[in-house]
């Protein structure tokens, strides 16, 4: 099954959204699935995802701070 998957910040946390791709779409639909990774906090004192973490916080994206 071909699936796409992607790296994002939402509500604080690092999470990988994926979904069914090119024929498995077509047969399947989308199927998505949201998982959370790690929260940014934790993230950043692990030294981890460093890139995404530094992009969203360039754009000053408001996804970042944290819901407590």
């Amino acid at each position: 099954m071909t699936r796409e998957s992607w790296i994002t910040i939402q509500n604080g946390n690092i999470v990988k959204h994926s979904e069914n791709d090119g024929w498995a779409f077509v047969r399947r639909g989308p199927e998505e699935e949201t998982k959370i990774l790690i929260s940014v906090k934790e993230a950043k004192e692990k030294g981890v995802y460093r890139n995404l973490i530094k992009k969203f916080e360039e754009s000053n994206s408001e996804e970042l701070n944290e819901v407590e």
